[in-house]
Order: C-alpha cells, then sequence, then structure tokens
C-alpha cells in the first residue's frame, strides 16, 4: 500500500554517526509501554522495530549528540553568580571514551520518505488524522514534526515503516530529516532490515576538527 503525494530521496553514499565502542551500529529499539510516552525513546523509533540514526556530515553527527550537554540558561547565571560552580558544558572524557565514530553506506537502499517536504506532510495529513487527531493535531506541518511530542513522530515513523509493496516486502528505507537543531544538518532514521557496509570505526580525540567546531558553536568546553 502507498500514499501519493509522498516526496522520495536517496541517501549520500557515505552516512555517518556516533556510537556506543561495543556496538556502534546498533539499532534503536523502543518497547511499547515507553512508545506510549511523549519524551521517552528518540524521534522515529518504532515499536516493533529497530531504527538506526545517522547524519551526512561528522558535524550533524556531533551536534545532534552534543547537545544534551548544552548548559541551560539557569546554570549560566548561577555560574556567573559563584563562579566556584564546576565546570558548566563540559562534554566529559568517558562519553569520548565510550564511543566511536562510524562510516557506513547501505547497499542497494530502498527509497527514504522526506517528512520535511511540504508534499510529505499534505500526503501524510489526512492518511493519518484518526491517529493524529487524539495528539491534538489537527493539520500536520513542520512545527508538528519537531515538537517535542515523540509520541506523534513515531506515528509517522510507523505508518512509513509498515508500508509494503505488493510483495509484501518493505517499501521504504527511512526517513530523511532536518536536525531539530538547525537545517544545515542533515540527518536519517534508517529502518532495520538495511544491508549496512561499515567502511571506518574510529575513536573520538579531544581535538577532531568537527568536534570543536560544534563545541564552540554549544559554548562546550571536551575533556
Amino acid at each position: 500500500m502507498s500514499v501519493s503525494g509522498l516526496t522520495l530521496v536517496a541517501p549520500p553514499d557515505r552516512l555517518w554517526r556516533i556510537g556506543r565502542r561495543d556496538d556502534p551500529v546498533r539499532f534503536a529499539r523502543i518497547s511499547q509501554t515507553d512508545a506510549t510516552l511523549a519524551r521517552a525513546g528518540n524521534r522515529f523509533d518504532v515499536p516493533g522495530g529497530g531504527v538506526l540514526y545517522a547524519a551526512t556530515t561528522i558535524q550533524g553527527c556531533f551536534a545532534e549528540t552534543l547537545a544534551r550537554f548544552r548548559p541551560s540558561p539557569a546554570v549560566v547565571a548561577a555560574v556567573l553568580e559563584d563562579p566556584g560552580y564546576m565546570d558548566p558544558g563540559g562534554i566529559p572524557a568517558a562519553w569520548r571514551e565510550d564511543r566511536r565514530l562510524v562510516s557506513f553506506a547501505l547497499a542497494a537502499p530502498l527509497p527514504f520518505v522526506d517528512i520535511d517536504d511540504s508534499s510529505t506532510l499534505l500526503a501524510l495529513g489526512p492518511e493519518l488524522h484518526g491517529e493524529l487527531a487524539p495528539l491534538g493535531v489537527d493539520q500536520l506541518d513542520r512545527g508538528g514534526v519537531y515538537s517535542a511530542n515523540r509520541r506523534l513522530t513515531r506515528v509517522l515513523a510507523s505508518w512509513i515503516y509498515s508500508r509494503t509493496d505488493d510483495d509484501g516486502q518493505p517499501r521504504y528505507g527511512g526517513i530523511r530529516y532536518e536536525s531539530r537543531l538547525g537545517r544545515q544538518w542533515e540527518c536519517w532514521a534508517i529502518f532495520d532490515g538495511s544491508p549496512l557496509t561499515t567502511a571506518t570505526t574510529n575513536p573520538i580525540d579531544r581535538g577532531h576538527p568537527d568536534l570543536v567546531a560544534i563545541a564552540d558553536q554549544f559554548g562546550l568546553t571536551s575533556h
């Protein structure tokens, strides 16, 4: 089953991600219970399936993974009042040591749905109205896709994940989307079943130029 109007794109020849050292290309999975929570899991996690998150550029990977270390305005204010406050915005050395920078390709990838395209949103809105309406969504737009409500984005991901062709095979390889942190960073949610070819797996050095660039942009200090 398919819906006309979806904008489909091909992933680039090389993708990047930052993953745990013990299994850097592990697909994220979410339980049925957590899937009902607005802030649990990742944006495009699929109950009953696996999703691997990646970016087109190394800087995009660092932006997505380091955003959590940004100090809040309240913490910054506390530091200004008390300079003895310990290291706001610090990236622990243990964080780097426990992770690897991975470069990989997708072998014969299926098309990806561009979730940012207006045609896609106009097509999915009516198709998923019955599931989106209880979430308070009457008209689907980019504001919904980038809201903090991950129940909404998982509705979109689950529908795309479940589409099959006439032979019962998956129709789409995943979702292409822009980082909520900036449109310059292109990201990919890759559905399980997509064959990966790992090209490189490297430790993350404190002086990696892309790490330094994002740390400077976010006001962070790498240890």
